[in-house]
Order: C-alpha cells, then sequence, then structure tokens
C-alpha cells in the first residue's frame, strides 16, 4: 500500500525536518564525546600540549600549567625556549621539526634540567581537519618516570651486588652472569658469555643437571639441586641451584641461581668418615650440632645452637626441645624421633619451625639420628640442624614465579594446565564433568592504545578480581596469555551448572571497572569446551574452548560460546 500525503510539499517538509534532528542528535553525541576527552585530559596526571611550528604553546593542559607554575593564560601563545634551558631548547625544537617533516609519532627520553626528573614524551602530528593530510602542530605527552628509572637501578644494584651467583641462559649459552657468579667460577664475564650452559659443569654431573633443570622449568621440581663445578683454577666446588622461566630481550630464558654449598658438603663428608673428627668438627662448623636424651632433653650442643635459638648455655642445659616450638611442631618432631627410634634409620633434612628466645619464627632443616650405648642399647638422639629462613623465603619467592602471573597474581599457564589435569582425572574417577572456559577480552588493544600500558594492566588486575569473585573457590582462574583468561570448572553435573557461572561473568563485565585513571567499559569474549563432552585430553578440551572463543568472538561483543561440531 503506497504512502498518501495530503500534497507533495508536506512529504518534502516532513523529510527534512527528519533529516534535521538526525543531523542535531550527531553533533550533540560528538559534543559529549569531545566533553568526555577533554575531562580526561583535564584530568591526567600526564603533562600535556600542543606547540605550532615556532614552537608556541597553542594548548597546555592543567597538570603542565602545575609543573611550569603559570596558569594557562600566560602559556598559551609562548614559546617553549621562555622556560627552558637553551640546551632543553634545542632537544625540543629538534624533536618538534623531526614531526613536522616526517608526520610520523614518535617517544624520547628526557631529562628536566628544572628538577631532575625524567620523562618519557611522546610526539605526536596534529592534522588538518579538512584533508588529514597537512601538519598543522605537533602534540606532546610527557609522562614521568622517574620512579621507574629509580626502580629499574635498584633492581640493576642488587643483581650486581647480590651475594648469590645469577646468570641468565638463552639458545643454551650464556647471555649474561652476575659479579657474584663471575667470582665463584673464577672467570670474567667476557670469558662466560657466549659458553655452553653446562660448560663449567663438572662432567660426571652434566646429565643430572640437565635434567633436574628441565624438571623445575616444567614444575615437576622445587627443590634445589646440587652439582660440582670445575673453576678456572681447576677447583671443583660443591653449589645449589635453583631455575625459573623468564623473559630477555625478547625471548624465552632461564634464570638461575646458585649458592656455595662446598664448605655444607665438605663438614658432610667428615662427620661420615669418623666420630672423633665429627667431635672437632662439631664446635667449628657453621650448623647448630645437638644430642638429646630418648626423651628430648637437651644434653649437649655447640655455639651455633645456641646462637640458633637465641639462648645461653645455662638456659638450654637439659631443657626439652618441646619448649622451642609450638604444639603442631613439637607433634612433627616427636612421630620423627619415634621413627627413627623404632626403624634405626636416621632422619635426614625435615623441615621443621622453631621459635627463638625473642619469639621470632626460623625454618630449618634438621637431621636425627639414633645413638646407641656401649651395650647397643638406644640411648638418645644426636643431629644437625640447618637454618633455611632465607632459602626459604627464596623458594617461595621461585615458586611464585613459577607458578602465579607477575601482574594478576593468577596461576599462570604452567599452574593451569596441571590443576586441569587434576580436575580431568578426578572427573573420570568421580563419573562427573568439568568445563573449560577460555576468555578474552574485546579490543583491548585500543585501551593500551589510548590509555597505555599502564592503564592496561591495571585493567587486567581488575578483571582477574572480577573473574574471582564470580566463581567458586574450587574452580580456577588463570592468566593464559596477553588478554586472555582460563577458568576450569571442576566436578559439575551437568552442563546447566557452568552455563550458570558463564551467565554471570559475562553479566558482571556490564559493570565498568573502575581504574585509578579511568573507569572502562570492556566486554568480552567466552568459549567453552565440557570433559567427557567435547574430549577426553587437555590439548583437545583447549583447542575446542579456543574455537568457540573465537566463534564468539566473530559474532560480535560481549558473546558466548559452547563448542559444537557446527560451525
Amino acid at each position: 500500500m503506497k504512502e498518501t500525503f495530503p500534497c507533495k510539499s508536506m512529504k518534502k517538509s516532513l523529510f527534512q525536518e527528519h533529516k534535521t534532528t538526525d543531523r542535531k542528535e550527531k553533533n550533540a553525541e560528538l559534543l559529549r564525546k569531545l566533553d568526555i576527552y577533554r575531562d580526561l585530559v583535564e584530568a591526567t596526571t600526564d603533562s600535556i600540549y600542543m606547540v605550532d611550528r615556532q614552537y608556541r604553546f597553542m594548548y597546555v593542559n592543567p597538570r603542565h600549567c602545575l609543573r611550569l607554575g603559570l596558569p594557562q593564560d600566560d602559556l598559551v601563545g609562548s614559546c617553549y625556549k621562555d622556560f627552558h634551558s637553551p640546551e632543553e631548547t634545542l632537544e625540543f625544537t629538534e624533536n618538534v621539526a623531526e614531526v613536522f617533516k616526517t608526520g610520523l609519532s614518535f617517544q624520547r627520553e628526557h631529562h628536566s634540567g628544572r628538577d631532575g626528573s625524567e620523562f618519557l614524551r611522546t610526539f605526536s602530528p596534529v592534522r588538518t581537519a579538512v584533508s588529514g593530510e597537512e601538519v598543522t602542530a605537533v602534540s606532546v605527552i610527557s609522562k614521568n618516570v622517574t620512579e621507574w628509572k629509580r626502580a629499574e637501578h635498584l633492581y640493576a644494584t642488587l643483581a650486581e651486588k647480590s651475594p648469590i651467583g645469577l646468570f641468565i641462559i638463552q639458545d643454551d649459552h650464556f647471555q649474561w652472569v652476575n659479579p657474584r657468579f663471575e667470582e665463584n667460577v673464577g672467570y670474567k664475564a667476557h670469558e662466560i658469555l657466549g659458553l655452553p650452559s653446562l660448560s663449567l659443569v663438572n662432567e660426571d654431573d652434566r646429565q643430572l643437571v640437565r635434567m633436574r633443570a628441565i624438571a623445575m622449568l616444567r614444575g615437576e621440581n622445587i627443590l634445589p639441586y646440587e652439582y660440582r663445578i670445575i673453576t678456572k683454577k681447576k677447583d671443583i666446588l660443591w653449589y645449589m641451584e635453583t631455575v625459573t622461566s623468564i623473559n630477555f630481550n625478547g625471548r624465552r630464558a632461564t634464570l638461575g641461581s646458585q649458592m656455595d654449598i662446598t664448605r655444607q658438603k665438605m663438614a658432610e663428608d667428615a662427620l661420615r668418615q669418623s666420630e672423633e673428627r665429627s667431635r672437632t668438627i662439631i664446635d667449628t662448623i657453621a650448623d647448630a650440632y645437638y644430642e638429646t636424651d630418648l626423651a628430648g632433653n637437651m644434653l649437649m650442643f655447640n655455639d651455633a645452637y645456641l646462637k640458633l635459638r637465641g639462648y645461653t648455655k645455662e638456659e638450654m642445659q637439659g631443657n626439652n626441645y618441646r619448649q622451642y616450638t609450638d604444639k603442631k611442631n613439637a607433634d612433627i618432631a616427636f612421630r620423627v624421633f619415634h621413627q627413627v627410634f623404632k626403624t634405626g634409620k636416621p632422619a635426614k633434612k625435615m623441615k621443621w619451625e622453631i621459635n627463638t628466645k625473642e619469639g621470632e619464627k626460623k625454618n630449618v632443616e634438621l637431621s636425627v639420628t639414633l645413638v646407641y650405648d656401649g651395650q647397643g642399647k638406644p640411648q638418645g638422639f644426636r643431629g644437625m640442624i640447618s637454618d633455611i629462613t632465607e632459602r626459604h623465603k627464596m623458594d617461595e619467592v621461585i615458586r611464585q614465579q613459577a607458578f602465579y602471573d607477575y601482574l594478576t597474581g593468577l596461576p599462570n599457564r604452567k599452574l593451569y594446565y596441571d590443576r586441569l589435569h587434576m580436575a580431568i582425572k578426578r572427573a573420570r574417577r568421580d563419573k562427573k564433568m568439568t568445563a573449560v572456559i577460555i576468555l578474552d577480552l574485546d579490543r583491548f588493544k585500543e585501551v593500551n592504545d589510548h590509555w597505555g600500558h599502564a592503564t592496561g594492566d591495571a585493567l587486567l588486575r581488575a578483571v582477574a578480581q572480577r573473574l574471582q569473585a564470580m566463581v567458586r573457590d574450587t574452580d580456577t582462574v588463570a592468566r593464559h596469555g596477553g588478554d586472555e583468561f582460563t577458568v576450569i570448572l571442576p566436578s559439575i553435573n551437568r552442563k546447566e551448572d557452568a552455563l550458570l557461572i558463564v551467565r554471570k561473568i559475562i553479566k558482571s563485565f556490564q559493570e565498568p571497572f573502575g581504574l585509578d585513571a579511568c573507569n572502562l567499559a570492556v566486554t568480552s569474549s567466552l568459549g567453552m569446551a565440557i570433559y567427557p563432552t567435547h574430549g577426553d585430553d587437555i590439548d583437545t578440551l583447549m583447542k575446542k574452548a579456543d574455537i568457540a572463543m573465537y566463534r564468539a568472538k566473530a559474532r560480535g561483543c560481549n558473546r558466548f560460546c559452547c563448542y559444537s561440531n557446527r560451525a
């Protein structure tokens, strides 16, 4: 049926009115966006300003006004050189001229003569709105990176002054060593760099070192391993080592730390050689030595034992070991002592926690051996105690680095796969289901490009916290890499149980993320695969969840897709 109008002029008038209304709405929307951008520029903690070809300020945001100590009206129209030294002015004008010449954006580091602060300045062309080609001005975003530089210097100083030998291996060759490592092996850095990673290891220990290092990198072992090295002077020394994966110069590498344990090894050998020599060593070794009766009352100890506990000889003599630890650790020690008494076999390197006289808790390794009298009857115990408090802290740091994402604190890819393996194994045993979800943030690159990587990192941390709040305590949320997160929902009875969690996650992304710099509204695309419906192994489930995620992303933002054989 055709539209009917009283006349052609009325039809034309209605069309023009509609067109005018549409244009007004678009203009209003544009103005609204401009207000938002202006507010952001005005509120940022970075200095933002714009100059023309004569290096005169065309615009200065409040932050830069504050830095120069002048109001905006006094700055606009004035030249950069009016507020900076000739050297700084020359540096600035050369950078601006380069933008006008090339039409390209770039970043330069800048040291301020005003207060010594360090800045990272981004120079960008401002083009005409008509053609979009002619560069009419240059915008500058100046970020204060003084604290970053100080932190960088601090980390470098810690590495250089570390009492532990540190090194980086990439492509099976040394890429970096610290001064302590040079001292340990007797070679200078230029003699080490480029050598094969096992070239300094005793030939008989090389295969063991390779196997232990691979196991630690895979997360199969977290305990330090021991081996011998041959120094430049041909001395053979014992070292204890740990390794972890890092990113070095944009590629995967291995960071290793080594501690000299040669003296400890020598002490152990001496103790095994003879009881008489052991008595001499007991008075000089760094580790604590003790002897007790069968009830655990102290009979003998060395100075290191007193130093470890913080007591005098008179305070310690005759006291029971239970007085120096809490009930939990006292019970642990009792079970170990009882096992040694029952079997006659010594216990070595038992992990234990003690309290000093001042109430400080220390982590130690305890060894226990049964002592017999002349008739072969048990009469007490003796052993060694090593203070491993610092090593324990180091192990925790290494474990955190090996299994958790440094940015969000979530389990990393390595720990995620380990938990998924256990979830599938448990689901197979209990005849239940396990859901695997892959979540990818939509247009995350735009956040980094517009707000910077610091805001991008803050957003990733906020996403991690929100995801953890959406799942059960038994579920796992991990960061798989970049802006991709993964979720394991173990021991579910039906697909609908997983869908409830998925809907909660999608709904949660409808609320913007409140960050220090701004509030960001970000959506996500989710893909899911379920064991055993879509596969019974990790690789298959991850692949199908990934396919589902990309299908969801292809259908638009803020979507979810469960894997199906149909595309």
